[in-house]
């Protein structure tokens, strides 16, 4: 007895199409419904009334500033999270004085994450009707505060000193200081860019401008266990003491 006929070539090749049609509708399908899960997934992030803000995490900073960070950020409590404008956030504390920089995103569900860089102080510079302006090492004002904070150094700028290139300068002298001898500077006095003046464990050091200090450095720990009022190394080639 014969056993059951064998499809023929054609039957084989229109059995093989029907299962491509099969698969190519389920992934259709597949696809449609993936779809229509992402749009539903937008909307109800976009105005649902779950993934809303109703948080701001503030880091970077702490007490009184974290409180003014969360002022200016005036969070949109009850608006989606997704619809939170960070860009305009971000910049309404980028406003505040101590802010050098401010990152605003978003932590899923409902929370705003602030992450602020805030300005670090170089130096305090005396103000004419009391207390010290604290500033950055970019010259940049952000605090006052009414007595000189532990281990910063006081910058003061002669009168008629054309501000702000010789504050920078003498910012900029105090940067490129070694650790070991910055730490030991406790005041600056300039009268312009190029006549920035140091107090280093009490010694008068006569630094001239920014330029050179790391020659400077090594001139001046060569020559101050030698007894003198001031140390004048403005011209590295040249150093006098007096």
């Amino acid at each position: 007895m014969s056993g059951p006929a064998r499809p023929t070539t054609v039957q084989r090749f229109a059995a093989r199409a029907r299962a491509a049609r099969r698969r190519s509708r389920r992934q259709l399908l597949l696809g449609a419904g993936a779809v229509v899960l992402l749009v539903a997934l937008g909307v109800f992030a976009w105005a649902g009334p779950v993934l809303v803000v109703r948080h701001v995490e503030v880091h970077g900073v702490s007490g009184d500033r974290a409180q003014q960070v969360r002022a200016a950020v005036a969070a949109p409590v009850g608006e989606p999270l997704l619809r939170a404008d960070t860009s305009a956030l971000a910049a309404r504390v980028q406003r505040l004085p101590f802010v050098a920089s401010v990152d605003v995103g978003r932590g899923w569900p409902r929370t705003l994450v602030v992450t602020v860089d805030a300005r670090t102080p170089a130096a305090a510079v005396p103000q004419p009707g009391g207390g010290y302006q604290l500033v950055d090492p970019g010259g940049i004002a952000y605090a006052h505060a009414g007595s000189v904070p532990r281990g910063l150094p006081v910058i003061r700028l002669d009168d008629g000193a054309s501000e702000r290139p010789t504050l920078v300068a003498a910012l900029t002298v105090l940067r490129d200081l070694p650790d070991a001898l910055r730490t030991k500077v406790t005041a600056v006095t300039a009268s312009s860019p190029d006549a920035v003046t140091l107090t280093i464990s009490k010694k008068t050091v006569v630094w001239g401008s920014a330029a050179d200090t790391e020659r400077k450095a090594r001139i001046f720990a060569a020559l101050h266990r030698t007894k003198a009022t001031v140390y004048d190394v403005s011209s590295p080639d040249t150093p006098v003491l007096r």
